[in-house]
Order: C-alpha cells, then sequence, then structure tokens
C-alpha cells in the first residue's frame, strides 16, 4: 500500500535526477490524471492510499515521461486558459506564453467586437476555440496545413459544442482562406532548423512541422506578414508569437504603406515574445 505523497515523492526525485523541468507539478498532474482528480485534491488529501491498479498505471507513465515523452502526448490532454483540450504527436502542445498571445492581443483590439477572426497555424485549435468563447458572436476560422492537426482541433471544437462556430480549413498559410478578418493570431512554427535537434527531448517529441520555422526560424513569419493585410479588414490587427532574440528583425518586416507603427511585447519571463501590426485605416 502506499500513499498519495509517497507515489508523488518518488516520481519527483526520479524526475529531479533526470533533469526534468518541473518535476512535483508533472508528479502531480500525473496523480491528478491516474485518480481522476484535480492537482488541487492531489495535495489536499496526500495521505490517503491508493489502489494498485492506479499505482501501476502512475508507474508506468512515469517511465514513458522519464524516456523523453512529452506528458501531454502520454495523458492526451493538456490545459489552455483553463480548459482541457486533447492533444496528441501530430499537434504543437499548448504553452503559457501562447494563452499570453491571447489575452494580449485581445487587449490591444480597438472598436467593436470582432466578427470574423482567423487563426493560422492553428494545430489543436486552442486559439481559435478559446477565442470563439470569448467572442460568442464572432465568426472564427482556424486555418491548418495538416489534416491531422485538423482532425484534433475539429475534435475539440465538437467536445465543447462550438463544431458549428469555429470552422477548421486545410490551408498553406492563407492559400484556402477567403474574406477579410478583424484580427489575424497565429503561434506560427519560429525555430530554426539548425537549432531543433539542440533541444530536449521532449521538444524534439513534438511534430517537426509545427516547430521548423527554416534556416532563420522566420520563413513562415516572413510569408504571414507578406499576405496578412490582403486579408485584414481596415484598421485590423495581426498578432504573432516569435521566438527569443527575433523581434527586431521580424518588426523590420513590416514594409511599405500599409501597416501602422508594428510594435512587439513581454512574455511573463521579460522575453520579447509578441509582435503586433495594424492595417492602416
Amino acid at each position: 500500500m502506499i500513499t498519495i505523497q509517497q507515489m508523488v515523492d518518488g516520481a519527483k526525485e526520479r524526475f529531479d535526477e533526470k533533469g526534468i523541468d518541473e518535476p512535483l507539478a508533472h508528479a502531480e498532474l500525473i496523480a491528478a490524471f491516474v485518480l481522476n482528480k484535480s492537482r488541487t485534491y492531489i495535495r489536499a488529501y496526500r495521505q490517503n492510499v491508493i489502489y494498485e491498479k492506479e499505482e501501476n498505471l502512475f508507474n508506468k507513465i512515469v517511465e514513458e515521461k522519464l524516456s523523453g515523452k512529452p506528458l501531454a502526448h502520454i495523458i492526451g490532454e493538456a490545459e489552455f486558459m483553463g480548459r482541457l483540450f486533447s492533444v496528441g504527436p501530430t499537434v504543437l502542445i499548448p504553452r503559457p506564453e501562447t494563452e499570453e498571445l491571447v489575452e494580449e492581443t485581445v487587449k490591444n483590439l480597438t472598436g467593436a467586437q470582432p466578427s470574423r477572426i482567423l487563426d493560422l497555424c492553428s494545430g489543436s485549435g486552442c486559439i481559435a476555440i478559446s477565442l470563439a468563447f470569448m467572442f460568442p458572436a464572432a465568426e472564427v476560422i482556424g486555418g491548418d496545413i495538416s489534416p491531422q492537426a485538423l482532425e484534433v482541433a475539429r475534435k475539440n471544437a465538437a467536445n465543447m459544442n462550438l463544431g458549428k462556430r469555429v470552422k477548421f480549413v486545410q490551408s498553406d498559410l492563407f492559400e484556402n482562406i477567403e474574406g477579410e478578418f478583424d484580427f489575424i493570431i497565429s503561434n506560427p512554427p519560429y525555430i530554426p532548423t539548425d537549432i531543433i535537434e539542440t533541444l530536449s527531448p521532449e521538444v524534439r517529441n513534438e511534430p517537426r512541422l509545427a516547430l521548423d520555422g527554416g534556416p532563420d526560424g522566420l520563413d513562415i513569419i516572413r510569408k504571414i506578414i507578406a499576405n496578412a493585410c490582403a486579408h485584414l479588414k481596415a484598421g485590423g490587427l495581426l498578432a504573432l508569437e516569435i521566438g527569443c532574440a527575433q523581434s527586431e528583425k521580424v518588426l523590420k518586416f513590416f514594409k511599405g504603406e500599409e501597416w501602422e507603427t508594428p510594435f512587439s511585447a513581454k512574455d511573463f519571463a521579460g522575453i520579447e515574445r509578441f509582435i503586433f501590426a495594424r492595417k492602416k485605416r
């Protein structure tokens, strides 16, 4: 017989030895998944004894995590803006920085409530679906080149009763996107090709298509900026998540008379993580 506390402590120690980030958080998340409870429950009832079947499942997941698999892929779900989304090996795992992208974008909206929103490189659909909850009168489109990712996104929308309101389109960026939007938001691939193999095993287990931004990490971002104006309403906003030390280069991509002065914003870690630009009225 083993308590929740003993189980969590043992996993935390093993994650520590392996150099896994946030070892306690990962151990608690696994326990919460196995017991179908919240992390708050795990902490409040840590002296509870668990069944052997639950302990065996917990240990199995710990071993998979130690092998380098992302926890979200093992358990098949990840939290984004307070909601659980299905994820898997075909989509990027939602991250806190992308939650900040959504929050910062909403802060920078002006005028009336948006009626049409586009999420490019939509992946699991977490951005598009979260925005659909925020703006219930808006039509939300999510575009992604990967049919496998779109399958996950449509499943998430259906699970949250948004299958009719959020439309997912297979599209190489703007290729199959029609009409104009009040704002366009994107967390595109932005990691330089040569850097990917130096990243942690967890990140390398994520879909290459969602990571690889070309030799300098900016191939997709260049294309989005070059074509976004044609799909924005006058005064419409473009919002992008970018990588570390990319903001200065990305700001220079906004050329011509179409854009008001673009600007960057920092994430909670103080990194220039987001770029915003408004189409001139």
